[in-house]
């Protein structure tokens, strides 16, 4: 039977885990990289090792083991993509030699976007440090780890093993080699659907489970802002979704869900005024967006051209009229919440290249399959809930109770 409390051990796991990531950061935020991070790190992998108990439950195997595949996968691979490279272990390669975190904030390398957030790049940087020298195949693989919590709380808003096995599927599908090659954007999608999943749990949980998805809550929005800057965007969505899905579900305002979403902002919020004490500025905030939008909105042409890039993979677009015209959508408030925020993604992935600074057909291609991520993964996962909790919605609306 599927428990919404706090004791499954899989999700205790999970929240130590990130826990463990978060104060990682918060040590090399005030200087201390060296032994406090290390131990941090350690007691990731403990927490790691501590949620192989949960592998009796089906759910959180599935999550198991296919964290375990994409390590060996990743170990397995080189770092030769421009992102990764250039971005990512650059920026972890300079706070393993430089002992901080803001080790970017100088200005070296514009093209790498200094302004980007350093909790990856930090906890490839620790691991490195962790085995004792650097190399661009065991720091990279480090990330990988941190797909297990956001799966394993994942798993635990789901009822049925079989509906998490094709979630497992599914985060490979979308996710692909985007999983394992250092790009951030598969990271993205889980961490959405992970802090969602958590944030809208029903009221008829105990105190002790309010608290834990409180806190799981908390922190898988706070490492979803601090991996790139489009997981502000989605912490925002996330949260704003989530705490309209609660009052109308729920007639109540979830005061605990909103003080979560704000204290999951301040470690972005020190993330951007050390940005800008270093006057560092990002290629689309100081280009003439308004100006950009303008000029191509009347034109059909460029609208064409971002909606052919962006439904490139047409495997979700049956997925969004599945959800429209399936009439149980509206009675799942989780599969609501995943259609409402892949479509406001949508939207502000749309206006964001409407308005790009950069030739339109080469902003594009380099970039338009890797983002639309996160949109492919909220709608599967809405779909996965529905299929999930089939046999569950006619007999709970009856009776008066709310839906997960």
């Amino acid at each position: 039977m599927f428990s919404l409390t706090a004791t499954d051990g899989g999700a205790r796991a999970a929240l130590g885990m990130l826990a463990g990531v978060l104060l990682c950061y918060a040590f090399a935020a005030f200087g201390w990289v060296g032994l406090p991070a290390q131990l941090a790190f350690i007691a990731v992998l403990v927490c790691a090792l501590w949620s192989l108990l949960a592998l009796r439950d089906g759910r959180a195997a599935w999550m198991l083991g296919i964290v375990a595949v994409l390590l060996v996968l990743a170990l397995g691979s080189p770092t030769d993509e421009w992102d990764p490279r250039s971005i990512w272990m650059l920026h972890a390669k300079r706070i393993y030699l430089e002992n901080s975190l803001y080790a970017q904030l100088d200005g070296y390398a514009i093209f790498s976007h200094n302004d980007y957030p350093s909790l990856m790049p930090l906890w490839s940087a620790t691991a490195a440090r962790v085995v004792g020298h650097w190399n661009e195949i065991f720091p990279k693989a480090a990330a990988t780890l941190l797909l297990l919590p956001p799966l394993l709380l994942i798993a635990r808003s789901l009822r049925t093993w079989w509906a998490a096995g094709l979630l497992a599927v599914a985060v490979l599908e979308v996710g692909g080699r985007y999983l394992v090659d250092g790009y951030m954007d598969a990271f993205l999608a889980v961490y959405a659907v992970a802090a969602l999943a958590v944030a809208i749990q029903p009221r008829r949980d105990a105190a002790e489970g309010a608290w834990f998805n409180l806190a799981a809550y908390a922190a898988l929005s706070a490492v979803l802002t601090l991996i790139k800057n489009e997981g502000a965007v989605l912490a925002i969505l996330v949260g704003v979704v989530a705490v309209g899905t609660v009052v109308l579900r729920d007639r109540r305002m979830p005061w605990g869900l909103l003080a979560a979403f704000a204290v999951s902002m301040l470690p972005l919020l020190a993330w951007k005024l050390a940005v800008a004490g270093a006057d560092l500025g990002n290629d689309l905030a100081q280009s003439d967006l308004k100006g950009q939008l303008l000029a191509r909105l009347p034109e059909l042409a460029p609208s064409v051209l971002i909606l052919k890039a962006l439904l490139r993979s047409a495997v979700w677009v049956p997925l969004v009229l599945l959800l429209v015209l399936w009439a149980r959508t509206w009675r799942v408030s989780a599969a609501r919440a995943g259609l409402a925020v892949a479509a406001a993604y949508f939207a502000v992935l749309f206006a964001v290249y409407l308005s790009t600074p950069h030739d339109l057909a080469w902003h594009l291609a380099t970039s338009a399959k890797r983002v639309a991520l996160p949109v492919q993964l909220l709608l599967m996962y809405a779909v996965l809930v529905l299929l999930d909790q089939w046999r569950q919605t006619g007999p709970r609306r009856n009776a008066g109770e709310p839906n997960a």
